[in-house]
């Protein structure tokens, strides 16, 4: 039995891109949800001018498949759905050039301007979509959860390692004790390293590489709170997860898909980070500030405040050890 499809982040979720999301999610479905897709990206005109009869039995299945396929995307109904089509259509019929690019991807034949521009599509699509997608409740939930623990893990693979060192970076500037995987052995070996409270964020596009299934699983298994960030939606990891965010970010050929994908992972960072820091201001700011002065020397530059800021962030260090501010 195939694992059940966390919810969308809006009962009636306003995509920029509702071909492309229908494309993100395409290896999640199921097998009549899969013949419904495809119908609709071959043709989304088409698509869009058709009632939920015409769709079933263009696409060879039935109302009550549609019906399903629309809910999967985040929609009450069809009518709902259909409606978010046709304004697509119409959209990209008009204006949206850079998005009707992406669906033949990049070429052999595309001079150097082209593919400059289409990247730079692709990546800022992923920022757009993926900001779309994100469930603030779930957001929320996160910030409070990353506020209350002691050490927070981040762990991904090939590419997505690069985020999750990223985050580690971004922690231990915010005065947040962090450590980074970039490979299942080294998370496994460590395993002993947190402790029940603590929380492993997990990296991962597809959400179905082993490896990350299993660090999930394992960490789990020890009372450790999981945290992922996929793009995604119907995947294992994600049933695993006790708090998923959803990345939306387009594959299109060469692989630009891996960069747009790591942009979105990106943008997640970054917005939880913001929001983190901004729980305790007086902290986070004596911590940025006597990060910045230990690194101001090897730019060459003295730092005016540095012992200040030291001091004070030591003052405030001894503060949170005894309890009286909390993180």
């Amino acid at each position: 039995m195939p694992p059940k499809r966390p919810a969308l982040a809006s009962p009636t979720p306003k995509y920029s891109d509702l071909v492309g999301e229908i494309k993100n999610s395409f290896g999640s479905f199921h097998a009549s949800e899969a013949l419904i897709a495809q119908t609709i990206i071959d043709d989304p005109a088409a698509v869009a001018q058709m009632n939920i009869s015409r769709l079933a039995e263009h696409s060879v299945t039935s109302v009550s498949s549609v019906v399903r396929f629309a809910k999967t995307m985040g929609f009450k109904g069809y009518p709902e759905f259909r409606m978010a089509l046709v304004g697509e259509v119409s959209r990209l019929g008009n204006v949206d050039t850079s998005i009707r690019d992406l669906d033949g991807g990049i070429t052999l034949n595309d001079t150097a301007e082209e593919i400059i521009r289409k990247i730079a599509a692709a990546d800022a699509l992923a920022i757009k979509t993926t900001a779309e997608r994100l469930d603030p409740k779930t957001f929320v939930q996160v910030v409070n959860l990353w506020s209350k623990a002691k050490t927070i893990a981040t762990f991904g693979l090939a590419s997505s390692g690069y985020v999750a060192m990223d985050l580690q970076l971004k922690l231990n500037r915010l005065g947040i004790a962090s450590i980074a995987w970039r490979d299942a052995h080294s998370a496994l070996t460590s395993i002993s390293l947190l402790k029940k409270g603590d929380v492993l964020v997990a990296i991962s596009h597809s959400g179905s590489t082993v490896d990350v299934i299993d660090v999930i699983t394992e960490f789990k298994n020890r009372g450790v709170k999981i945290v992922l960030i996929t793009n995604g939606i119907r995947s294992q990891a994600a049933t695993l997860a006790d708090y998923v965010l959803f990345t939306s970010a387009r594959e299109t050929t060469f692989r630009s898909g891996a960069t747009a994908s790591r942009i979105a992972q990106l943008t997640v960072v970054d917005c939880l980070c913001v929001a983190l820091a901004q729980r305790s201001w007086k902290v986070t700011k004596a911590a940025l500030a006597e990060s910045r002065a230990a690194v101001a020397s090897r730019s060459g530059k003295k730092s005016i405040d540095s012992t200040k800021s030291t001091s004070t962030a030591k003052a405030i260090a001894k503060t949170r050890r005894s309890g009286s501010e909390q993180l």
